[in-house]
């Protein structure tokens, strides 16, 4: 006799709540002038305990673990196993400027994803999850010039909201013990809106509002590899090497530039973005009861367009992380609990002016309790803390430090049971 259990409508449930509360999500939980650029600010796109790592996952695998940045580790999970993986984030930031300091908070959604076997060695993982995301308000003045009158001033007014979304579907499969591929076919779609209203204290001027929106899709491709070597007698003692090739495929958009001055003058622009190719390499390291992983990709971004305007670097970005988790099999909580940390670097993937844009350095910590245990189910809680730092490379930029709290719950579930009946 088999039994199926209710890990299907969970997921349903769990997808539902991810739909209806990520388009109200006020600034799409970012709320930084650095969005104004290129797609926004570019989303980790790593889930559950991986998160705490870095953000690594090209040469992680892991059956206990869906890894979105490789689909060849989609094979990995077991043939009875259903897992779910949800996240949320809070984050508050701190921006200075000459002398100046100012305080944001910000919440969001960051994730919904799950993974179960379709196959014998194939495994198969549907996700939601933002792309980018842009988000800021913020105001400036400038002295224009003093007369007889008095001083003559121009306050810029910058709004932006958006962001793209990003439908994942992907497989992966284990041809043999050492060897395993996998694909994503993703559904990117998302608004974009910048607008600078400049507004001057003079009532001789005409106020000016400038303001630029897209409305845009894509079709984003991941082909992924990893190949496994046995390090010791142990099933965990392994060596994993990983490399993730991507790209843009059908992007299209309905792009607009607008000037309101004394008359309004609407321009449309035509294939106005493009998007950049991703090669990504990674290597996992498990013994015993510890892990340790890194990550190496690069992003040819100069050879992208952002409202018809080719401003984009080509950009590295790296990631380093390790895991321990005491000892699973113990009765108390904290030993059979895991602990993660990890380091992140990346390059910026714009010009800021005739600038390149800030780097972006990031420490994480986390830990992940077991929550729930029964015959057929089990469940995660991820909690994990980030650091990161913005770091102008030249001088009147604005700094940036931002600490997030990142919380996630992963359920793994069987969804066929066999029973011995007498």
């Amino acid at each position: 006799m088999r039994i199926k259990t209710n890990s299907l409508a969970g997921a349903v449930a769990l997808a539902m709540l991810f739909l209806t509360v990520q388009p109200s999500s006020a600034q799409n939980g970012i709320n930084t002038p650095y969005s104004r650029y290129g797609l926004g600010v570019l989303s980790d796109q790593s889930v559950g305990h991986l998160k705490s790592m870095g953000g690594v996952g090209t040469g992680y695998r892991d059956r206990n673990v869906i890894n979105l940045k490789n689909p060849a580790s989609y094979s990995t999970v077991d043939t009875l196993t259903f897992m779910a993986d949800l996240g949320f984030s809070l984050s508050y930031s701190n921006f200075q400027e000459n002398g100046t300091t100012v305080n944001a908070g910000n919440a969001a959604v960051d994730h919904f994803a799950m993974q179960f076997r379709v196959l014998p060695r194939v495994g198969m993982t549907i996700a939601f999850l933002p792309f980018s995301n842009a988000g800021y308000d913020f105001s400036s003045s400038q002295l224009v010039r003093r007369d007889m009158d008095g001083e003559v001033t121009t306050t810029s007014y910058n709004v932006g909201t958006g962001g793209l979304r990003q439908f994942m579907g992907g497989l992966g499969w284990r041809p043999s013990e050492w060897l395993s591929v996998g694909a994503n076919a993703s559904f990117l779609k998302g608004d974009l809106t910048h607008s600078v209203q400049s507004i001057s204290s003079s009532s001789n001027v005409t106020s000016r509002t400038l303001t630029r929106s897209t409305s845009m899709s894509a079709l984003k491709l991941d082909l992924g590899v990893q190949t496994t070597v046995k390090t010791g007698k142990s099933e965990n003692d392994r060596l994993v090497l990983g490399a993730v090739w991507s790209r843009f495929e059908g992007i299209d958009d309905n792009t607009t530039e607008s000037d309101v001055h004394t008359t309004g003058d609407t321009i449309s622009l035509t294939n106005a973005f493009a998007l950049p190719d991703e090669l990504a390499f990674g290597f996992s390291y498990f013994w015993k009861n510890k892990s340790i992983a890194a990550d190496v990709a690069y992003e040819n971004w100069s050879a992208a367009r952002f409202f018809g305007q080719e401003y984009g670097l080509d950009r590295i970005k790296a990631s380093a992380g390790f895991r321990i988790c005491p000892d699973a099999t113990s009765k108390n909580l904290f030993a059979r609990s895991s602990y993660q940390a990890g380091v992140s670097f990346a390059q910026p993937y714009y010009m800021v002016g005739d600038a390149k844009g800030p780097l972006e350095m990031g420490v994480r910590a986390g830990i992940s309790f077991p929550v729930s245990s029964s015959y057929n189910s089990m469940a995660y809680v991820h909690v994990s803390g980030s650091y990161q730092r913005i770091q102008p490379q030249c001088s009147g930029m604005i700094s940036e430090n931002c600490m997030m709290l990142s919380v996630a719950v992963s359920f793994m579930e069987t969804w066929f049971q066999k029973w011995l009946v007498d």
